[in-house]
């Protein structure tokens, strides 16, 4: 074992003895254990032998997260990249007492609750919720072992686990049993069926996750919901990843594309990066829709605007605030959801009557989401009769979507480079 491993080992053992946050020997242990996994984010002056090796693989795991995730986040690598060291520190506090345990946080959070409930009113209900979540744990701690290894799982080593789950059910049952002895046992039968993770790679498998999750919430802004990354859930890692990535590289399906391409009412075209028109949402999105790198779209355009600082959330941007009118494009109706149809057509305040149109008081938002709800078939036809330019009344249209935030919008994310142009 390299001696990294080994002071990471030790600090983490020390951890576990004693309760979260509560103990000052714990609050002491954490910063140590940071200090060692991140060379030179602290202050003290002398240095580790194993400094290099955590640099090492620091920078390994950091390149892999960069080749495998920086085209699909469409941001600010560096950006996301301190996020998620910060998010997955956070959750490896949380979890630090399962390492090692064989349970995943999941049973560990139901062990909890159910540990916390006083003997008198541990119902039958509380006894049945926990038996169920510890029946989820066996069957997805044999499935994560039948994915990631040889296809099968040993019938003995499955049978040794049902009955450990059967013996934990069975002895909390007991009002008299020591409910700690009871867990413990449990978990150190289970860590005789599997091969524990170092403490590194555990931290780098949450880290994997934490970018997953991040690109999930990114690709709702167009393609809908995606599967939730959970490090501890039923399918493998690898599988949910794949899931993800096929979902981020058919965001803009071709129909969507197509309906860019075509861009009837001038729409995509007209939305670009302030002062450079042809880095435009509709060549920006066609580029994405053809896999170009960021490097690629950089010299399509001239490398005028960086890709990755300016162009990309750009676009992230501008998909979110056409999504509506690209449903609509689809669906041939209004993409609001009913409750916000009803509300704007109530008005109860009067407030959607009075966004109006800049320099067109008689166009009113409530007008024009009436009029297409009675019927007109298209914003050309309902642009006519009221003399604007059919590009103008769209963006009015989705100007007020916005402004009152009648479809839930992504996260904002702050940006640390302010010096690009901006849309």
């Amino acid at each position: 074992m390299h001696e990294l491993d080994r002071l990471l080992q030790e600090l983490v053992s020390q951890a576990q003895l004693y309760p979260k946050n509560t103990d000052p020997k714990w609050r002491k242990i954490i910063p140590q254990l940071w200090e060692i996994m991140f060379p030179g984010s602290s202050l003290r002056g002398r240095k580790k032998p194993t400094d290099d090796e955590a640099k090492r693989r620091l920078g390994g795991i950091k390149k892999r997260c960069r080749d495998r995730y920086m085209a699909i986040l469409e941001g600010d690598f560096e950006e996301d990249w301190l996020d998620v060291i910060q998010i997955t520190q956070k959750e490896i506090l949380n979890n630090i007492n399962i390492f090692n345990k064989g349970v995943n946080s999941k049973l560990y959070k139901a062990w909890l609750k159910f540990s916390e409930v006083s003997p008198s009113q541990r119902t039958p209900e509380v006894y049945s919720e926990f038996n169920q979540q510890v029946e989820k744990f066996r069957r997805s701690f044999i499935q994560r072992r039948i994915n990631n290894q040889t296809q099968t799982y040993p019938p003995e080593k499955a049978q040794l686990l049902a009955q450990s789950c059967k013996n934990l059910c069975q002895k909390i049952q007991n009002s008299d049993v020591d409910l700690q002895q009871t867990w413990n046992t449990f978990c150190d039968e289970v860590q005789q069926l599997y091969r524990p993770l170092k403490f590194w790679n555990w931290f780098a498998r949450y880290l994997q996750f934490r970018f997953i999750d991040i690109i999930r919430k990114r690709l709702n802004v167009v393609s809908g919901d995606a599967q939730i990354a959970d490090p501890d859930g039923d399918s493998p890692s690898e599988t949910r990843f794949d899931r993800i990535k096929i979902k981020a590289d058919s965001r803009l399906s071709p129909e969507v594309i197509k309906i860019i391409h075509q861009d009837p009412d001038g729409i995509f075209t007209g939305k670009h990066i302030r002062g450079f028109p042809d880095v435009n949402f509709r060549a920006i999105a066609i580029l994405k829709f053809q896999q170009a790198s960021l490097t690629e779209i950089d010299r399509k355009f001239g490398n005028r605007v960086n890709a990755q600082t300016t162009i990309s959330p750009f676009y992230t941007r501008t998909c979110s605030y056409f999504k509506p009118i690209i449903e609509e494009y689809l669906e041939a109706r209004l993409a609001l959801p009913q409750s916000a149809i009803e509300q704007i057509v109530t008005d109860s305040e009067g407030e959607y009557n009075r966004r109006t149109m800049p320099d067109r008081p008689q166009i009113t938002f409530k007008g024009i989401i009436q009029s297409r709800l009675e019927g007109v078939q298209s914003w050309t036809i309902l642009a006519r009769p009221l003399q604007v330019n059919v590009t103008e009344l769209i963006y009015f249209y989705l100007d007020g979507i916005n402004y009152f935030q009648l479809i839930p919008k992504p996260p904002n994310r702050t940006r640390r480079n302010k010096n690009n142009n901006q849309e």
